[in-house]
């Protein structure tokens, strides 16, 4: 989905819950839902230098925002803490901050292993969401 056109969304946190048969991750935005992807990655990597992030898991989803950033125009990070968020859920491990750069904000979600995801879209407050079967 590309929404080239629109105004940068804020990543303003990343949460993360386990439920009965899943785990959720909810990216809270400011602004509208911006374009994004979901993919399973090989593993991740720092948006912009390519290197590696150390964190061990079965699978990775990487999920990617443009146009959106998780900093103001003064350079404060609007997404603090990390880059590397501790879930301990059933299958969602962990949550990463993979990038900010150049209007795309990165997050990876580091799995036990590989199964079925779906990914939506709230509004009031925007926020996409990422469901992931144990």
């Amino acid at each position: 989905m590309d929404r080239q056109s629109m105004d940068p969304a804020l990543v303003r946190r990343v949460r993360y819950a386990g439920h009965p048969g899943f785990d959720r991750v909810v990216i809270d935005l400011s602004g509208a839902v911006p374009g994004y992807s979901v993919r399973w990655a090989e593993s991740l990597v720092q948006d912009g230098s390519g290197d590696p992030i150390p964190v061990k898991g079965g699978a990775y989803l990487q999920v990617s925002l443009r146009p959106a950033n998780a900093h103001t125009d003064a350079g404060d990070l609007t997404w603090t803490g990390g880059p590397v968020f501790r879930a301990g859920l059933a299958n969602v491990t962990d949550v990463v901050r993979t990038g900010d750069f150049e209007g795309v904000v990165g997050v990876g979600i580091v799995l036990d292993h590989r199964a079925g995801f779906r990914v939506f879209e709230q509004k009031q407050p925007a926020r996409l969401v990422v469901d992931v079967a144990h």
